[in-house]
């Protein structure tokens, strides 16, 4: 099945048109457990670093693997994870 992917770097939005099963959950997995970070903290604060819910984001981000036949990949590092949600961070500010 191809699917179209809509990804968005900073103001940047770029479509992919992917046949890959693989990818494709990966990608929708990867949105869903983004899109589990909230906007605040449960007292009304701006999410840092530090704090549990951003780490928690992180952490699922990192075991967000891509499955293939034989074996899963993970391509997820903490880096990369901690910029996406800031990136989501980012997108929840220019939401409001």
């Amino acid at each position: 099945m191809n699917s179209t992917i809509n990804l968005i770097f900073g103001n940047t939005m770029t479509k992919i048109n992917c046949a890959s099963e693989v990818f494709n959950e990966w990608s929708t997995k990867v949105s869903k457990i983004l899109n589990e970070l909230p906007r605040t903290t449960i007292t009304g604060q701006q999410l840092e670093y530090s704090d549990e819910e951003f780490q928690k984001v992180m952490t699922k981000l990192q075991q967000c693997s891509m499955n293939f036949e034989s074996f899963p990949i993970y391509p997820i590092n903490e880096k990369i994870a901690s910029e996406l949600v800031y990136d989501q961070l980012k997108g929840y500010e220019e939401e409001d």
